[in-house]
């Protein structure tokens, strides 16, 4: 399958396909890199293939499981998870074209995909929060009109929650004073923020506990996490990995973790979807006007600040390049 539209390391990577229990006992039509894919639980455990029969290119998607093996819904061709034909209804020979088949596999909630000839390693991910002391929940958000390297950089800027989320994720329009510490190395880049306590609004003092530090990491291509530290360590954890279905064309999947402790796990679920709903709306109509602006233009043209911090990062991540060591001090200005 060739990707030539694609930066090299996005084309690469393994992408979230879809969470493990969407997946049931019907194919699942998904979309990587502007593939079209069928998805399925074969005997084998899952299959993932090209969404056209070889015989008269009707998707596979539409079909149903049988024995194991994804059933064409036109004439009953089967294939296996490997791709191969193993039965052709009214025939006793099966030798003919099998259906294109891409590595996949499932881990932490997630079923995964590649449909690169040469796929880069499995990510691995955060494992801080993946004991028993944490509640887990993966939030099901669809997919959005976004270029996927707007939607990474988005979620680690720093500075545009005052502009857009006043009253959510900022108590007003007006910076707050920040000490920074950014690091990176070349499998991605850590910043921590230390800010008054004063700057959080009423939700997020419910939500996040007593933080004292804050943290957004990146890892290539398309990982990031928010965290947020109290005295005891980590009580807030954010991962989200975002699926590239077509360009412009982007779904982030977000498991959140939050330390046990007297709320129960339903009601931390709760608020937290409740606080994190309307910051996603105004952050995903931002992405649509930015991808749209971009287009109207001939494509983007960015020039960075001093508090794109994680722009060169993403940038390389996404197309397989490099990324400096770096370790520096900044400051948010009030």
């Amino acid at each position: 399958m060739d990707l030539p539209e694609w930066p090299q390391g996005l084309a690469r990577a393994w992408h979230p396909l879809a969470l493990e229990h969407e997946l049931k006992d019907r194919p699942l039509a998904v979309t990587l890199l502007g593939h079209r894919l069928a998805l399925f639980r074969s005997g084998a455990g899952l299959g993932l293939v090209e969404d056209r029969c070889p015989h008269r290119n009707v998707p596979l998607s539409g079909g149903q499981v049988q024995n194991g093996a994804l059933e064409c819904p036109y004439h009953g061709w089967q294939f296996a998870a490997d791709g191969s034909c193993i039965k052709v209804p009214g025939s006793s020979t099966c030798a003919v074209a099998g259906a294109r088949a891409w590595p996949v596999r499932a881990a932490h909630g997630l079923i995964w995909g590649n449909v690169h000839p040469d796929p880069a390693p499995f990510p691995q991910f955060w494992s801080d929060t993946d004991g028993p002391a944490y509640d887990r929940f993966w939030w099901n958000v669809p997919a959005a009109p976004a270029a996927i390297g707007d939607a990474i950089e988005n979620l680690l800027d720093p500075l545009h929650s005052y502009f857009l989320h006043p009253g959510l994720v900022r108590r007003s329009r007006h910076p707050q004073t920040q000490s920074i510490t950014f690091t990176s190395d070349a499998d991605g880049c850590d910043a921590s923020y230390v800010e008054a306590r004063a700057g959080l609004t009423l939700l997020q003092r419910l939500t996040e506990g007593g933080r004292i530090r804050s943290w957004g990491r990146y890892r290539t291509p398309t990982m990031v996490q928010i965290a947020f530290d109290d005295a005891r360590g980590c009580h807030l954890a954010i991962d989200v990995v975002f699926q590239p279905l077509e360009r412009g064309l982007t779904r982030p999947y977000a498991r959140f973790a939050t330390r046990k402790g007297l709320a129960p796990a339903w009601l931390k679920r709760w608020l937290l979807i409740a606080f994190n709903l309307p910051v996603l709306a105004q952050d995903r109509a931002m992405l649509r006007l930015q991808l749209d602006n971009s287009q109207r233009f001939g494509g983007p043209d960015y020039h960075s600040g001093p508090l794109d911090m994680f722009a060169p990062a993403i940038w390389a991540g996404l197309n397989d390049r490099p990324i400096p060591s770096e370790d520096r001090q900044l400051q948010l200005e009030g």
